[in-house]
């Protein structure tokens, strides 16, 4: 799911004057980034317009796009800013090469309400309970309901923290018969389209104990998570991913067209309906529900279905803390917030408490 820190003491940096009086002075940001004309197109360009006196220099690996040795790349590029992948995020801090950011936090009196609680206790949980990153988007899963097919077939309508077990059963009280490309489906495929694979992320299992490196695969809870899977697969509720012919994305979406009563999916498909609700000739909408989920069966208040792909951070003696730090802010806060949702073209939500998401409360 996300990353893992375990860092220890204060890295020592100094912390500075209060970075939100430094908007005027002329000042370099270097940052180190898979790709720099991507970098540029999703975050250099706005933070340009909120501190044009920054002078931001963006350093890439030559021909690749993925940085494989990110201590070789800081040594090399002395950066103020990486972004991390998780995994790197946590060897990076367990080695205590970030900066700790919650001395800038409290010295900037920086509101993190706003953020997901859930996301930040697991970058401290993995930090020792220090945190070195935040990232401003995460993508989120939630079990996206057609309403009206619930009422019209009399099922009971799924609430929050419902396992995957209960979500299937709610599936077969649908209707299985039919033809295939214009069908009622009590559930569409989600996630890695191997519905055991994403039972099993939800329950949190794993094919081996890291702990002990033994394999874990044959247990009784992997075998309910392929039991379950089969089980739906030969009811018949799940559907099957059919293109049809001539048709577009969008066409061939049952959920999206009104013929699946459930799907478990990113956030980013209520974009997808706000798009065929805008673009769509003789497009019928329907009335949508979310709940919370799917759970973990052993502690509802959990689920395992929220990523995130990469962390702002600061490496420890970084030469401009307070512009690496001004970026992580306004990455994080609500002026970057009101530019994201503005755009036609954004997929995930970002890792913050919103009330509305492509029109959807």
């Amino acid at each position: 799911m996300l990353i893992g820190t375990s860092a220890g003491p204060n890295t020592g940096n100094q912390v500075h004057a209060d970075s939100d009086n430094q908007t005027d002075a002329k000042r370099t940001l270097k940052v180190l980034y898979w790709n720099v004309d991507e970098f540029k197109r999703t975050y250099g360009n706005l933070f340009s317009k909120k501190y044009p006196n920054t002078d931001i220099q963006v350093f890439a690996p030559t021909g690749t796009s993925a940085i494989t040795n990110y201590n070789a790349a800081i040594q090399k590029y002395s950066p103020d800013l990486v972004l991390l992948p998780p995994y790197h995020y946590k060897q990076m801090a367990k080695d205590k090469k970030l900066v700790d950011l919650e001395p800038l936090i409290k010295r900037d009196k920086y509101d993190t309400t706003t953020l997901y609680a859930g996301l930040l206790d697991e970058l401290k949980r993995q930090g020792d309970g220090r945190l070195y990153g935040l990232s401003p988007k995460a993508d989120s899963y939630a079990l996206l309901y057609n309403v009206d097919l619930f009422k019209k077939y009399k099922v009971k309508a799924p609430s929050d923290g419902a396992t995957w077990e209960e979500i299937l059963n709610l599936a077969k009280q649908f209707p299985t018969k039919g033809d295939k490309s214009s069908r009622i489906w009590g559930l569409s495929a989600s996630g890695s389209s191997n519905l055991a694979l994403d039972i099993a992320r939800t329950e949190g299992l794993t094919y081996i104990d890291p702990n002990t490196l033994k394999v874990t695969a044959n247990t009784s809870a992997w075998k309910k998570a392929y039991r379950l899977s089969i089980e739906a697969t030969k009811s018949g509720v799940l559907d099957e991913r059919i293109s049809l012919s001539s048709k577009s994305y969008l066409e061939s979406n049952p959920f999206i067209m009104g013929r699946s009563a459930m799907v478990v999916a990113s956030l980013s498909q209520l974009k997808d309906l706000q798009t065929a609700r805008s673009s769509m000739k003789n497009y019928k909408p329907f009335t949508l529900g979310i709940a919370a989920g799917p759970a973990d069966s052993t502690g509802r208040q959990s689920t395992g279905t929220v990523f995130i792909d990469e962390i702002f951070a600061i490496p420890a003696g970084a030469a401009h803390v307070d512009a690496a730090w001004d970026f992580i802010k306004y990455f994080n806060g609500d002026d970057f917030a009101n530019e994201f949702y503005k755009r036609s073209s954004i997929s995930s939500p970002l890792s913050r408490i919103v009330k509305e998401y492509a029109g959807y409360k």
